[in-house]
């Protein structure tokens, strides 16, 4: 069993891939979610499920999932995706907390998982000896050489939505959040009337998304699509924008992998990858705008950023992610 925080139904998650790879080599495998009164049905599950292993993904499937399997009596993996400063908007008390028991759960979880090295770092000088970092990653030749039907479904839904393919596409795909800009994103289309703006995700934001896509000629929403067809809109694309001021955002192995120049935010990023690797820019609506007029119109930088994210998507699989759990789940 393994819990994570709920999420939307369109909207991937390491899990799902990760998941994918163990059930090719005989895992019975239940993600679930465990946020607001989904908690509720996760406790009815894992009482009546008879797993195996639990597995808690941060934070509330690690916080939920911990005291679930020592009342059952069940080997727990600490899965670690994000940091704990994700939620350091919380009042300082509470934030403490969190993360005081947040760190006594993975000192005593049967294994550990850290996706970032910083947090994996973090573990190592907490006496955690035997924590494991397992990074994000992607199915690199399902984004560089996305299947003809994928791709013609992409081109149609966005052809029915009315993005013109002629011309330069940049796009975002994902949760639609105020810590991800997206607001920021919508506002870059304004300064930057020869690219088309297209949006694919759900959250908070949504309908955001849906009144500047009416308003704006060049911003489309064509909504939430499962994950099969994430490589077929991003073939189409030119350019990849993500905003998530963190070390690892998923979606750059993904963009990089379709061969796509990848626009950033400096801060955690800047500490991994030059500015010949990813496009840096504040999350300010004409900086955003300028940079993408610089793509367009220098083919040698675009074919620049092209190779470098490919790079940066091909150093890990989720085939060799998958591996590393299938260990630990085994040992314990």
């Amino acid at each position: 069993m393994w819990l994570r925080p709920s999420k939307g139904k369109n909207i991937s998650v390491r899990r799902e891939r990760i998941a994918e790879e163990l059930r090719k080599r005989g895992y019975e495998i239940d993600i679930c979610d465990a946020s607001g009164l989904d908690a509720l049905r996760a406790v009815k599950q894992a009482i009546t499920g008879n797993y195996d292993v639990i597995a808690g993904n941060v934070r509330i499937g690690l916080y939920i999932g911990y005291p679930l399997a020592r009342l059952l009596r069940k080997p727990f993996l600490g899965d670690v995706s994000d940091p704990i400063t994700d939620i350091n908007y919380l009042a300082d008390p509470l934030f403490h907390f969190f993360e005081w028991y947040e760190w006594q759960v993975l000192k005593r979880a049967n294994a550990t998982v850290f996706v970032y090295e910083s947090t994996y770092q973090e573990a190592l000088e907490r006496g955690i000896d035997d924590a494991m970092k397992l990074p994000n990653a992607v199915s690199y030749e399902q984004f560089a050489t996305p299947e003809v039907d994928t791709v013609d479904t992409a081109r149609n839904i966005l052809s029915k939505e009315g993005v013109d393919l002629e011309k330069p596409i940049v796009i975002y795909i994902g949760v639609f959040s105020p810590k991800y800009c997206t607001e920021e994103m919508l506002a870059a289309a304004k300064y930057a009337p020869d690219w088309e703006f297209v949006f694919v995700g759900e959250g908070e934001l949504e309908a955001s998304v849906e009144e500047t896509a009416r308003k704006l000629e060049n911003v489309h929403y064509p909504g939430a699509f499962p994950y099969r067809l994430m490589p077929g809109f991003l073939s189409l694309a030119d350019v990849g924008l993500c905003f998530k001021d963190a070390e690892q955002p998923l979606k750059l192995k993904e963009y990089g992998a379709a061969g796509l120049p990848i626009v950033v935010r400096p801060g955690e990023l800047s500490k991994w990858y030059d500015d010949d690797e990813l496009v840096f820019v504040e999350p300010d609506p004409e900086a955003i705008a300028e940079r993408l007029n610089d793509l367009q119109t220098d083919e040698e930088l675009y074919q620049m950023y092209s190779k470098a994210g490919r790079l940066i998507a091909s150093e890990w699989s989720w085939e060799e992610i998958a591996d590393g759990y299938d260990k630990l789940f085994r040992k314990i």
